[in-house]
């Protein structure tokens, strides 16, 4: 018999139904973002079918597990066909004058005073700490026991969900490309500033502002740590601040999307929990009444 379904499988298929619904009516079926989003979001659930029949085998759950990475990064690349295709309009005058009316300028601008080359190479290493601390976390709880394993998997990329969720309700593309008028200096720096820039210019979804994941998905790694691995939280508290700063310091992010991703957070650790219990009182129901077939 299938092994159960994990909540973040439940929820990453759902939203990969409701955006290529979405793309059906809006863009189109022959729309390539439309059929980019159906054929991921078939083929992942086809994915955790087959890989879930095939539990038994010896650690199959690893690939499985690995399979959700793929799947939610797979949804994050393709907002940025499918923004433009769904005729969403970027927000962000919104943003920059939600960051006025709050702090009287958006901080990005006003944090430009300090852009000096170790500045700026200081803080494009913290953003790229994100991307290190997420990948080192999720290597280690991959190759330890099933249980720290899915412990990981389900508390991160079932946060995943609500946040790419986000990109679409309040698509924007930054303060340093929306205004650049806003800067007077360049983001000049070293072999991180560098590297960081490149990592950015061929990895972001054009739309992936609000909320900030490098604020929320840090929050949920850090709450993760908080609860199985206290050591490594206490080794990444100072990390994650410069890791949030950083995304002010080099422009890419108004204040708002921090504090959105700081609410995105609380919500999530408000309500997951207990949607993550029924879940699994449901599927654990559904096993005791399962028919058993016996063998004559």
């Amino acid at each position: 018999m299938p092994e159960r379904l994990y909540p973040h499988e439940v929820l990453l298929a759902a939203f990969g139904i409701a955006l290529s619904t979405a793309l059906v009516f809006v863009a189109g079926v022959s729309a390539a973002a439309t059929v980019q989003a159906v054929g991921g979001t078939v083929l992942f659930m086809a994915s955790v079918a087959l890989l879930a029949r095939l539990d038994a085998v010896a650690h199959v759950f690893r690939a499985r597990l690995l399979l959700a990475y793929v799947a939610t990064f797979f949804f994050y690349a393709s907002v940025k066909q499918a923004v433009p295709a769904l005729g969403l309009v970027t927000r962000d005058a919104w943003l920059l004058s939600a960051d006025v009316f709050l702090f009287g300028i958006t901080p990005a601008a006003w944090l430009q005073r300090w852009s000096t080359p170790w500045v700026n190479e200081f803080f494009s290493a913290s953003y790229l700490a994100f991307h290190g601390y997420l990948h080192l976390a999720m290597a280690w709880a991959l190759v330890g026991p099933r249980a720290r394993a899915e412990r990981f998997f389900i508390d991160v990329f079932s946060a995943y969900v609500p946040g790419i969720a986000g990109y679409y309700l309040m698509p924007a593309i930054g303060p340093v490309a929306a205004w650049p008028e806003l800067f007077t200096l360049p983001i000049e720096g070293g072999w991180f500033t560098q590297l960081n820039a490149a990592v950015v210019a061929s990895g972001s979804s054009t739309y992936d502002l609000f909320p900030s994941l490098h604020t929320y998905i840090t929050l949920v790694l850090l709450e993760h740590d908080r609860r199985q691995h206290p050591w490594r939280f206490r080794l990444m508290v100072p990390v994650a601040v410069a890791i949030l700063m950083s995304t002010l310091v080099l422009r890419y992010h108004y204040a708002v999307d921090l504090l959105a991703g700081a609410v995105w957070f609380m919500g999530f650790r408000a309500c997951f929990p207990r949607l993550q219990a029924r879940w699994e009182a449901r599927t654990a129901l559904s096993k005791r009444e399962a028919p058993t077939v016996g063998v004559g």
